[in-house]
């Protein structure tokens, strides 16, 4: 009689505990169940919690891609094992041996799946710890044994060091002591001669110099034991593509051969030498120089006597390359003393332009001077104008003609970044190579190798650029740099003096001006302006007379006269105003197109009597640097009067020439002219040639015209017949009275 199967209730009993974690789950691996001894260990407070979550959600990275297989081969009929750590609900991280089974209904068909979790942590910690130590162990213990090898050949190396230092410090000693103070490069060598053979009876030496042109070796002198033969041989130079010497240029360290072939090395007749040493010597840290040592006894080098070849060898070049500085120093001194002279030279130049009004050739003194002191080249000053670096002033001339008509038509401000940049810091600029495709065309700019671009600094502010280039490539020393730029300022503070000495001409000339009007003024205020006060005192006086009699019209008669008068002193005082205010108004200097101010003010003039016919003839005029404000004032008198002073037609021409730091602006009619006698008297204020019934006006127009041009730093003049008409000009400099400023 067979046993009772176990009821349900027992078989839960036992899976419940069961100290693994057994979970029924759905095919979707949704969690439906899970005992009561897998909730221990997964650490399941509320078995709600778990109820309905995916399982593949409680594992991540490698481990998940394990699970998700199984759960495959599972839903396909087998059955799956896998090791692979997951974290349990409370997130503690546990390591797993995980079985993964199909379930089957009574048809056979897969219906759930049975996952089973062992907690395996332990075992794989003691496992890990395990192979860490073991890895740990055998990792000191090769640490262990390369130390003792490591220890052992420091000791060997260190024992070879030392004889090879001693041995070496002995030679050094020697040849230290033999060198001294010596700077001759032949005596040099020569002790370095006798430093070796003190310690090598047996060596033979030679120095070569480096013939780049020939790309040879060239023997400068040799011991005395060189056969006569090897020594011709070492003189015609040996080839720097020689097998053995091609090393030592090529890695500048010293070479030593043992079992020489010296017919490979183009010396057949120094077959006798078994072993060559050949050390480089660095001046510079440049290879310029060979010191060879040769043994005839033995074909090969002890440790020994490679010491003291290189100590000796090094010992050379530290006395060359000490030798090359004095001599460098000495160049400098001498360099430095000659660009002293010169530069005491610029001051003294400089200080006696104290009373020269051209800026422009003191300019040109301090390029051809900076020019003595530099490589070939040439020096340009740069300006801006109109929009572009204007050449002001050339000393030399440019390596092609494409470059110089590029710089005689000028380049455009922003376009031409080593000018720009240098005028928007203030700093000079020094560039030893140039490159010609930086700011113009490649094919322009060749045969410029080199250039220095500085500011030319005048109040504070960059007038413009002072710029040498060089015909080739030059590393500019601080000593250049310190001449140049001592230079460049000193010249702006002589030109800022010069324009503070025009400035004082200029306010003297103005204050001059300003006591002539004065005295004109008192003048007119004593007779111009006291008639017309005259006849409003003495018709008034009769106007009143005529009106106690009765005498209507009369009076009115009187009381016209009376206002005729006081319109004349009103005109009077309107023009003292003008010309006052022509001289105390700011002036703002810019760049002013002369063209499209005449253009207005001819339409201004043709509005002021349109009935009178005039025939104007403008020529093209510049663009200038002014206040366009006063010379649109300025100009407008002038125009007036050439309409006012020709009765009938009036024809009137415009120009302007260029005459070379200042345009000067004409201004012809064909009217009534003047008497040349009396040409003096047209710029001086209330002074008229002609009657007010003939022309009339106040007599103010061109002694403001005068006083507006002053203040600009130019000058007016007149040329006239009677009945031949007149011609009125003046001047504006090229750079007007103000410090124009570059753009930033």
């Amino acid at each position: 009689m067979t046993e009772p199967l176990l009821t349900a209730r027992q078989l839960q009993a036992v899976i419940d505990a069961n100290g693994d974690c057994i979970k029924i789950l759905d095919l979707d691996a949704r969690l439906l169940s899970m005992n009561t001894g897998g909730q221990v260990i997964m650490e399941v407070d509320d078995p709600q919690q778990c109820q309905n979550v995916v399982l593949t959600t409680l594992w991540e990275g490698e481990a998940r891609t394990q699970l998700e297989a199984a759960l495959d081969a599972a839903r396909a009929g087998q059955t799956r094992t896998f090791t692979g750590e997951a974290r349990t609900f409370k997130g503690t991280p546990k390591w797993w041996s995980v079985t993964v089974a199909p379930l089957r209904d009574e048809a056979a068909q897969i219906t759930h799946l049975l996952a089973t979790s062992r907690d395996i942590t332990a075992q794989v910690r003691a496992e890990q710890a395990q192979q860490a130590a073991q890895a740990q162990l055998a990792q000191q213990a090769q640490l262990l044994e390369d130390h003792a090898q490591h220890l052992e050949q420091r000791v060997q190396q260190q024992t070879q060091a030392l004889d090879e230092r001693a041995a070496a410090l002995d030679a050094f000693v020697t040849f230290t002591e033999a060198v001294g103070s010596d700077i001759d490069q032949i005596s040099l060598a020569r002790q370095a001669f006798a430093a070796v053979q003190a310690n090598l009876p047996d060596a033979s030496l030679a120095y070569y110099e480096l013939d780049t042109t020939h790309a040879v070796w060239r023997a400068l002198i040799w011991s005395g034991d060189v056969s006569p033969d090897i020594v011709a041989q070492i003189q015609i130079g040996i080839p720097l593509h020689a097998p053995d010497f091609a090393p030592v240029l090529q890695h500048r360290v010293p070479i030593f051969v043992d079992g020489w072939d010296a017919a490979s090395n183009d010396v057949s007749e120094a077959a006798a030498y078994g072993a060559v040493g050949l050390v480089p010597i660095l001046i510079g840290g440049q290879v310029c120089a060979l010191f060879t040592v040769g043994k005839q006894t033995t074909p090969q080098w002890t440790a020994r006597e490679q010491a003291i070849v290189r100590a000796v060898g090094r010992g050379l070049t530290v006395a060359l390359d000490r030798a090359a500085q004095a001599r460098q120093l000495t160049q400098q001194r001498d360099d430095l003393n000659r660009r002293a002279q010169q530069l005491e030279t610029l001051l003294q130049l400089t200080e006696d332009q104290g009373d020269v009004a051209d800026p422009l050739a003191l300019i040109g003194r301090a390029q051809a001077l900076v020019l003595g002191l530099l490589p070939p080249g040439f020096a340009a000053y740069y300006e801006v104008h109109g929009g572009l670096w204007q050449v002001r002033v050339q000393t030399g001339v440019a390596p092609s003609p494409a470059l110089q008509a590029a710089m005689d038509a000028g380049f455009p401000v922003g376009g031409l970044p080593s000018f720009d940049l240098v005028a928007r810091t203030g700093e000079p600029s020094f560039v030893d190579t140039y490159d010609t495709g930086a700011d113009v065309d490649p094919d322009v700019a060749q045969g410029v190798a080199a250039h220095a671009t500085l500011p030319l600094i005048i109040g504070g502010q960059v007038r413009g650029l002072f710029n040498v280039p060089l015909f080739e490539s030059l590393a500019w020393t601080p000593a250049d740099e310190a001449v140049l730029i001592a230079t460049v300022q000193h010249l702006g503070v002589v030109l800022e003096r010069l324009e503070h000495s025009a400035q004082l001409t200029r306010s003297n000339a103005e204050l001059q001006t300003s006591n002539q009007e004065l005295e004109a003024f008192t003048y007119s205020i004593s007779h111009d302006l006291r008639a017309p006060v005259r006849h409003v005192e003495g018709f008034a006086a009769l106007a009143l007379k005529e009106m106690t009699r009765g005498d209507a019209g009369r009076a009115e008669r009187h009381l016209g006269v009376v206002v005729d008068a006081a319109t004349r002193m009103e005109t009077l005082l309107d023009a003292v105003l003008v010309l006052s205010r022509a001289g105390r108004t700011p002036l703002t200097m810019q760049a002013v197109s002369l063209q499209k101010i005449v253009e207005q003010v001819m339409r201004d003039v043709t509005l002021i009597d349109p009935d009178h016919l005039v025939t104007w003839t403008v020529d093209p005029l510049p663009i200038v640097q002014g206040d366009a404000v006063t010379l649109q004032q300025a100009l407008r008198f002038l125009l007036e009067n050439a309409v006012k002073f020709s009765p009938g037609e009036a024809r009137v021409h415009v120009w302007a020439e260029d005459r070379g730091d200042e345009w000067a602006v004409l201004v012809q009619d064909e009217g009534v002219g003047f008497d040349p006698l009396y040409a003096g008297k047209l710029f001086v204020a209330f002074q008229r040639l002609h009657t007010q019934q003939e022309f009339a006006g106040a007599g103010i127009g061109l002694a403001t015209v005068k006083r507006i041009v002053t203040r600009h730093g130019g000058h007016v003049w007149t040329d006239g017949q009677s009945g031949q008409g007149a011609t009125f000009g003046f001047t504006l400099p090229k750079r007007g009275p103000q410090a124009s400023v570059l753009p930033a």
